[in-house]
């Protein structure tokens, strides 16, 4: 039956226009919305879509260490007006062609190396052969102090890992959520038709007073009064029940849009019968430490909180790192070689017979440094932050399941209670309805006791209600889904 909802929604869709304004029904255990929401819940979809964008940011932050393969070619041509020596070759025009290509690529250490070729061609029509120039190039840096290695070069990857790491436990926690939210729009519902029900019966016993009430106004055995004053409580019963019925609209909605899929407007028109029970209440044992100690481990919230406190231990190890002075070594050999054409050129150039190389080092130390010291003190003061908030969060989270523990346990002797009230109330109003047929009572005393009987009802309803709720809240408190 998991699937029954999702079955008669395609129907639905298929009979297109036809049933536009008629409403469909379906059985709809908890169970059953529970799964619904996991499917289809809003806020479940989009914490999967952040964590796939969160995983692209990994693959990105891979990028910087990508090995390149890089080209290019360029042609350029210049006529310039000559002059002295060169005026008897008229005007100077030049055309030349120049090429490169090479691959580079970036280290975990944060240095870089690069293998480029170089080759140049240019005509100049005042020279009697044209000139063709090549060269191959090794170059490779290697910060040692500020910059250097894993610590700084992998920072944004590592932050990235976390990120994902972090949006893959919200993933979890909103369906943890999802499950508080629909069970509670579930039981909502269940009450507020429930209380409907409770407030027609109330209607239907002023109704029928009113009725006996005129069958003997008309043999004169009341004052008409007693029937005036029948009509007014049926009134503001009458009103009662509009206020519930609209209840029900509420909460029916408030559920749809928890397990529906809404790929048109005709998931609204689907209503649904609730076949689940109340469970029975009961009061639990245990401690909210041993509770408080399992949601700390489970809840994604707290794995997100953790997961950004080791982010800004990251970010205060690259500020700390940044702190030292620049020092970079830098080395570069090449080889070059000239001819007419550039096929004769490189042959020359594997000949290997114009060799150069630099090797040398940067050094940079700014002489107040106020900005890496300003970047380490934020970095250090942003971990304080990331610590405080968990901290805080989870004296939140110790708040909220002692609250959850006292309420079931509140709410379960409140269940015994409201009905025990009930069943008295019910006893009176039967005893109180006894005594106006025999003349010793009148309306007004039986209008109350029915008023009082609606009340019990109600709360009854109310606190069962809350129960069923708040059983479920003890459990997804600690972040995990229960069974159903």
């Amino acid at each position: 039956m998991k699937h029954l909802l999702a079955v008669c929604l395609f129907a639905l869709l298929l009979t297109g226009g036809a049933f536009t304004q008629q409403r469909l029904s379906v059985d709809l255990s908890l169970a059953d919305a529970v799964q619904l929401s996991q499917d289809n819940g809003s806020a479940l979809a989009q914490a999967r879509i952040q964590a796939l964008i969160s995983e692209g940011a990994i693959i990105s932050s891979n990028g910087d260490f990508d090995t390149v393969l890089f080209s290019e070619l360029n042609y350029n041509f210049n006529e310039s007006p000559a002059s002295g020596f060169f005026s008897e070759f008229g005007n100077t025009r030049t055309q030349s062609y120049s090429a490169s290509q090479g691959i580079r690529s970036n280290f975990r250490s944060g240095g870089n190396i690069e293998f480029k070729i170089n080759e140049g061609y240019d005509d100049t029509n005042y020279l009697p052969d044209s000139q063709s120039n090549t060269s191959a190039t090794f170059s490779f840096s290697q910060p040692l102090l500020r910059g250097a290695f894993s610590t700084v070069v992998t920072a944004n990857q590592r932050k990235a890992q976390l990120t994902h790491a972090a949006d893959l436990s919200s993933i979890n926690q909103a369906g943890v959520d999802a499950v508080q939210l629909v069970v509670d729009a579930y039981w909502d519902l269940s009450f507020a038709i429930a209380d409907l029900d409770v407030k027609k019966q109330s209607l239907q016993l002023a109704e029928n007073l009113r009725d006996i009430t005129i069958a003997k106004l008309n043999v004169g055995a009341v004052a008409e009064v007693e029937v005036t004053q029948t009509r007014a409580d049926i009134a503001s019963r009458q009103d009662a029940v509009l206020v519930a019925k609209n209840a029900v609209r509420t909460n029916h909605d408030a559920l749809r849009k928890l397990v529906s899929v809404f790929d048109t407007q005709d998931d609204w028109q689907v209503d649904f019968k609730l076949v689940s029970k109340l469970p029975k209440a009961a009061a639990v044992g245990g401690s909210w430490q041993d509770i408080w100690s399992s949601a700390l481990k489970n809840r994604g919230d707290i794995e997100k909180l953790q997961a950004n406190i080791k982010s800004a231990e990251i970010d205060v190890e690259v500020a700390s790192a940044n702190m030292l002075p620049k020092l970079d070594l830098s080395a570069a050999g090449t080889y070059a070689a000239q001819d007419q054409q550039i096929g004769s050129s490189l042959d020359r150039l594997f000949d290997r017979d114009f060799p150069g190389y630099t090797v040398g080092f940067v050094f940079e130390l700014p002489l107040t440094n106020n900005q890496y010291r300003g970047a380490l003190m934020q970095a250090e003061n942003s971990l304080l932050l990331a610590k405080r908030i968990l901290r805080d969060r989870g004296n939140e989270l110790a708040q909220e399941i002692r609250q959850a523990l006292s309420n079931v346990n509140h709410l379960s002797e409140r269940a015994a209670v409201t009905a025990h009230s009930a069943a008295m109330a019910q006893l009176k109003l039967e005893s109180e309805q006894l005594r106006l047929s025999e003349g010793a009572s009148t309306n007004y005393q039986v209008l109350q006791f029915q008023s009082d009987l609606a009340v019990a009802q109600s709360q009854q309803l109310q606190a069962q209600t809350e129960y069923a709720k708040a059983i479920i809240r003890l459990e997804t408190v600690k972040g995990a889904i229960p069974s159903f």
